[in-house]
């Protein structure tokens, strides 16, 4: 009997620590747990907004890249053979670059949305520094077949349209 008691004595006395170690263990904030491990923690409210937003971000990403390619002593202007959208519009003229009516010798970026159309057009650009914005629905496999011309130093694929940095070789 005292056997007994002396084992359970001694797991009492065992288990003392853990009974208050538990009990002094506190969740970590979250802003705090970020700031510990570098994983940053964030939720959507709605899926559409997000959805918006994160192509407002790939496409501001995109022109950041396309306007880092950009020689620093060339002026800042796009000449555009289609449609732009919105948003492409937004970002370039909060970027500084400037919509031209004309494609004209100091034009750094034409924006294109069919390259076989604007064939004539992008042989006859004046200035060898100058980059093509392409936007097609098709993949790069299909498209590099028609690139022949151009280096391609930007890819970025989207759901409804891919976007092509190109620049004469």
């Amino acid at each position: 009997m005292k056997q007994t008691i002396n084992i359970l004595a001694f797991f009492f006395v065992l288990s003392i620590p853990f009974a208050l170690s538990s009990q002094t263990r506190k969740a970590i904030p979250a802003g705090r747990y970020e700031a510990l491990s570098g994983i940053k923690n964030s939720r959507a409210i709605k899926s559409s907004d997000t959805q918006i937003n994160e192509k407002k971000d790939s496409t501001s990403l995109f022109w950041n890249e396309v306007l880092n390619h950009v020689p620093e002593n060339s002026k800042l202007s796009y000449f555009s053979t289609g449609k732009v959208d919105e948003a492409t519009t937004n970002i370039l003229s909060t970027k500084g670059v400037k919509s031209a009516k004309k494609l004209k010798a100091d034009t750094s970026i034409i924006i294109s949305d069919d390259l076989k159309r604007d064939k004539e057009i992008l042989t006859s650009m004046k200035n060898k520094n100058g980059l093509v914005v392409l936007k097609d629905t098709q993949d790069l496999k299909n498209v590099m077949a028609s690139l022949g011309q151009y280096e391609v130093l930007l890819y970025q694929a989207e759901d409804k349209s891919n976007y092509f940095l190109l620049k004469l070789k």
